[in-house]
């Protein structure tokens, strides 16, 4: 009787055991299945507000907040197979707030879910940011393509490649008509920008295999291509290659960077100019601009078709004296011309509305002095724009600078020559020619503005500083180019305070220390590198960019629009769990 009740006790125990485990397993199966169902709901809230921006092929920036809003939803059921006691729901999906701040224009959506298994109740929120503002002004140096960096320029601030990401310790240049010249010289060097603590002097790439060196020995010898993933201590690698740790390179896939289109923002920065006034027209002007090329826009423009806006011609030409005039009478033509001269002066010198100047405008520092807007012209809610229909020559050959505080739209081609002082967004539909000028930035102390030059053609930085050995001035710029883009550090000093990127691939090609002519040498078609390359410390770079956060303030009103935008999702939260 004994034996018999211990087992029957025992039997209980296990029985007993059996039975909660099975009541705690299918719990805990509750709880894990109601988890997984309310991360469905988030999942799908995300895929919502996706599908809704996706629609937008023209996002504004302006209007954003209207559309974030309409996205408001409540109560939306989420599918399941789980069987008859399982439920899942998107409680909302809330607009809740913006950031605008030196570097971004951010827009919050609260979201949250709950699911209920079988009595198991689990509720999950989670925050959505959506980033407005193009990538290609996140970044120092970058481009959609291939990023090519041949020697030992020095980059300070983030860093995109949206292909592959080549890296040498040498050099090429041309000089005399010969191409494909070379000089082993030191690695890149990748760093922060020192003021900025978002640019850290990371590198942004699509995966480490994408990511290619080539060492070469001061013979020039070597140059074997390698992948970085392939190393065996990629630590150091990367240290070596970009004087940076490996924790600084960025898995960023090109899916996710936000472009611009130049000819779409430069069809809207046209609608902003010439119809400030009437939303329904500004929408019908975008409309039937959409499929116009360049030169049928030109054509548009020369017909006369802008809307509250005032068509100016070019400014006077100084007259000569002819054959047989009077001193009286030629004297009576140079007043008239030095007065419409001085009218032409003061309205481009106080500008607050948007014009379009019919034909090609020269800026040269003696008869026609710069151009300035209003602050609210400039940065108003509206902003101004100056349509050049032709080509824009900034073009000074005096000591003094001249000025440019204004947003400009050019179909034509655009050069820039000698001392400027610029606060200046610049849309291009033609090429960009950069020549032995210097760049200021306008303003005093610590307000200097910049110049945000984006260009449908290509951009040609020639001949800055060339073969001088001392410090220069830095331009204060930022370049973007729809085009392929090379940039030298070798005869020339190219010191850039603001950015540089492309659409196709970008390329540098930079060296150290002094650098000169060979006159008189017996072979006069390589240049003459007068500091050791390969020695440390680094001697003083030639090609140095330094990324300029301030760009995202002080443009803010005329930056381009983007085509998608950077959807970031943060970590789930529990907020009830029963």
């Amino acid at each position: 009787m004994f034996i018999v009740l211990l087992l029957t006790i025992l039997g209980m125990g296990v029985l007993s055991a059996t039975v909660g485990g099975a009541v705690r397993t299918e719990t805990r199966e509750n709880d894990v299945q109601s988890l997984h169902l309310a991360q469905k709901g988030l999942d799908e809230s995300t895929a919502y507000i996706q599908a809704r921006l996706a629609k937008i092929t023209d996002i504004n920036p302006d209007k954003l907040e209207d559309v974030l809003s309409g996205l408001d939803k409540k109560g939306l059921n989420v599918s399941t197979e789980l069987g008859m006691g399982s439920s899942g729901m998107i409680d909302y999906i809330e607009y809740k707030d913006k950031s605008i701040g030196e570097q971004t224009r951010q827009y919050y959506i609260d979201v949250e879910a709950s699911a209920l298994v079988n009595g198991v109740q689990r509720t999950l929120q989670q925050r959505i940011t959506i980033d407005t503002y193009p990538d290609f002004l996140k970044y120092a140096f970058g481009s959609e393509q291939n990023v090519y960096l041949n020697g030992a320029p020095l980059l300070k601030g983030n860093i995109y490649a949206g292909d592959k990401l080549i890296v040498s310790n040498r050099a090429e240049y041309k000089y005399l008509g010969d191409s494909g010249l070379k000089k082993p010289t030191m690695f890149p060097q990748i760093q922060p920008n020192g003021i900025d603590p978002a640019n850290l002097g990371e590198v942004y790439v699509q995966s480490l295999n994408n990511i290619e060196y080539h060492v070469f020995e001061p013979s020039g010898n070597g140059g074997e291509s390698k992948i970085l993933a392939d190393s065996p201590d990629m630590k150091q690698t990367v240290k070596d290659i970009m004087g940076i740790s490996l924790d600084k390179v960025k898995i960023k896939e090109q899916k996710k960077f936000v472009q611009i289109n130049v000819e779409e923002s430069f069809v809207d920065k046209l609608v902003e100019a010439t119809s400030p006034s009437n939303d329904n027209a500004a929408e019908a002007l975008r409309d039937w601009l959409g499929d116009k090329s360049p030169s049928e826009l030109t054509q548009w423009l020369k017909a006369g078709s802008l809307i509250d806006v005032k068509t100016i011609a070019l400014p006077p030409e100084k007259p000569a004296q002819s054959e047989g005039e009077s001193d009286l009478d030629y004297q009576s033509r140079l007043d008239q011309y030095d007065n419409e001269l001085e009218a032409y002066h003061r309205f481009f010198m106080d500008m607050n509305q948007s014009c379009r100047v019919d034909g090609n405008l020269t800026i040269d520092g003696n008869d026609f002095f710069g151009i300035t807007f209003t602050e609210a012209a400039k940065r108003g809610s509206r902003p101004k724009w100056i349509v050049v229909d032709g080509n824009l020559n900034i073009m000074n050959n005096k000591a003094d600078f001249i000025s440019i505080k204004a947003n400009i739209l050019v179909t034509g081609n655009v050069t820039i020559k000698g001392n400027v002082s610029f606060d200046s967004t610049m849309f291009v539909l033609g090429h960009t020619t950069v020549e032995d000028a210097v760049i200021s930035g306008l303003g005093t102390g610590t307000d200097k503005k910049e110049l945000v030059l984006i260009s449908k053609g290509p951009v040609l930085v020639n001949r800055i500083d060339a073969f001088s050995n001392a410090d220069p001035d830095e331009m204060n710029a930022f370049f973007y180019t729809d085009d392929e883009a090379k940039l030298y550090g070798v005869g020339s000093i190219f010191w850039l305070k603001g950015g540089f990127f492309s659409k196709g691939d970008l390329t540098v090609n930079a060296v150290l220390g002094n650098t000169s002519e060979p006159l008189g040498e017996v072979n006069p078609s390589k240049l003459i590198f007068s500091e050791p390359q390969v020695t440390e410390p680094r001697a003083r770079e030639r090609f140095r960019v330094i990324y300029n956060y301030k760009v995202y303030t002080d443009q803010q009103a005329s930056l381009p629009r983007v085509r998608k935008v950077n959807i970031a999702v943060s970590p789930m939260r529990l907020v009830s769990a029963n």
